[in-house]
């Protein structure tokens, strides 16, 4: 392709994946563990665009999703809601955007600094991270807890907020690293937390006014302003991103050659290492730490709120992320588990317990288990048969596609009211029942299309 077709292919194609991502995400999978669809979803596909090896883009991947997925610590559900009010919306629209810029800033750092992996001493990574901590705590300290700036209720100040907490955690992060890098290498981090922070910035604030528009339009057969603004959301956001990786990719594709290091691994430690991190991660840190949190504070002396900082910064989905980077470290094998079927595997958990909340039908604590241990086994085994092809990125692409579409056609199917659609009109059935999924049908048909027929 000719350089503009390129270069609308490294805005469109990041758009469109991580469009898609963003829907999924407020679909089949809320809160930072859902974050992680458009994470790995925009990981592959500037990898993808870039032609980076296998080896390589698997961390590149793996830390996209722990930096988007740290944005979804992120409330904002009832910042949302003051944009339905002409006379809030304005206030409503100062908080949308100042936390999409927060989520743009993570998910633009990692990303950049996954891109220069191979170029960036671990030991460098790892005081960025303890860094990001303090000062994560630090937000926590002097914005968040007090509530000294707060977009959710500011009257009423009901729920914790932390976008403070993210955004000084990242910004102490790139400070080190503007430190110990040398200065080509710092810029092109700064380039993708530019555009990131700016991507996601106009992408919340901007995506955030279909519901005020919505609210206007009362009358109206449709109803989807709520997915509109995160569609919205991942396009810009994921846009943005791609122009970064424009601008910076003559540079980018000279600096990543294969790892020398031999990290061949069997199958079955692979399954296991997906297996016991999903564990972990989605079960035993939550059963043990949550517990911890709530019979600690500052209520019952000095030594216990300090516990209770602690503890809050291991249950803080940072933590969660610096455990998947660790294991992906290891073995680039283990990244694209981490990143890929833990991904797909906190879907099918969300969709679980959606099944009787949402929908009150009855299933079993083992029916559930079982539903989510085989089909995440089933995702982890391609993942790793994948990853010894060469087409892996092409084929990740195409699995975390059509596996999360598999969960939110299941999810469409247990949701829709179907004695309701023989009553409806054509019209109603496109604006009203299905406009969502037929947006996330013809997003995953264009982004698999391209992955398939247009990278090279």
């Amino acid at each position: 392709m000719d350089k503009k077709q390129a270069r609308l292919a490294y805005i469109l194609f990041p758009g469109v994946t991580m469009l898609l991502g963003w829907g999924l995400r407020g679909y089949i999978g809320g809160g930072p563990f859902g974050a992680m669809i458009p994470g790995a979803m925009i990981g592959i596909a500037v990898c993808l665009l870039l032609g980076l090896p296998a080896k390589y883009a698997a961390l590149v991947t793996l830390f996209a999703v722990v930096g988007v997925g740290i944005g979804g610590e992120m409330t904002y559900g009832q910042t949302l809601r003051f944009l339905r009010d002409v006379d809030t919306v304005g206030f409503g629209t100062v908080g949308t955007t100042v936390k999409g810029a927060v989520w743009g800033l993570s998910s633009g750092l990692f990303l950049g600094i996954g891109l220069l992996h191979g170029r960036i001493d671990r030991r460098i990574l790892g005081i960025g991270m303890v860094l990001f901590f303090i000062a994560m705590l630090l937000g926590f300290k002097l914005i968040n807890d007090p509530k000294l700036i707060y977009f959710s209720d500011p009257i009423n100040k009901p729920r914790a907020e932390s976008w403070a907490a993210i955004g000084f955690g990242a910004l102490a992060f790139l400070a080190w690293l503007r430190i110990k890098l040398p200065a080509r290498d710092f810029k092109i981090v700064l380039s993708f937390v530019s555009w990131g922070t700016l991507g996601g910035g106009l992408g919340f604030g901007l995506g955030g006014l279909w519901i005020f528009l919505g609210a206007q339009l009362k009358l109206v057969a449709f109803t989807s302003w709520w997915k509109m603004m995160e569609f919205s959301f991942g396009m810009i956001l994921g846009s943005a991103l791609g122009w970064a990786t424009w601008v910076n990719r003559t540079y980018l594709q000279t600096l990543t050659p294969n790892p020398a290091k031999d990290d061949d691994r069997p199958l079955w430690a692979e399954l296991a290492v997906a297996t016991m991190m999903s564990l972990a991660i989605f079960w035993l840190l939550p059963l043990i730490l949550e517990p911890l949190l709530e019979a600690t504070g500052y209520a019952h002396g000095l030594a216990s709120g300090i516990g209770y900082d602690l503890l809050r910064l291991l249950n803080n989905y940072a933590f969660m992320g610096v455990l998947m980077l660790l294991v992906g470290y290891w073995n680039h094998g283990y990244a694209l588990q981490m990143a890929v079927t833990l991904t797909f595997c906190h879907t099918v958990i969300d969709l679980m317990q959606d099944l009787e909340g949402e929908t009150g039908i009855q299933t079993s604590l083992v029916f559930q288990v079982v539903c989510t241990i085989v089909s995440s086994l089933v995702v982890a085994f391609l993942t790793a048969r994948f990853a010894r092809t060469n087409q892996t990125l092409k084929q990740l692409m195409q699995l975390l596609i059509g596996s999360t579409m598999v969960v939110a056609m299941l999810k469409m199917i247990t949701q829709v009211k179907w004695e309701e659609i023989a009553a409806s009109s054509p019209s109603l059935l496109i604006t009203k029942v299905f406009f969502v999924h037929l947006v996330f049908l013809a997003s995953a048909v264009y982004a698999s299309w391209f992955t398939v027929k247009k990278i090279e």
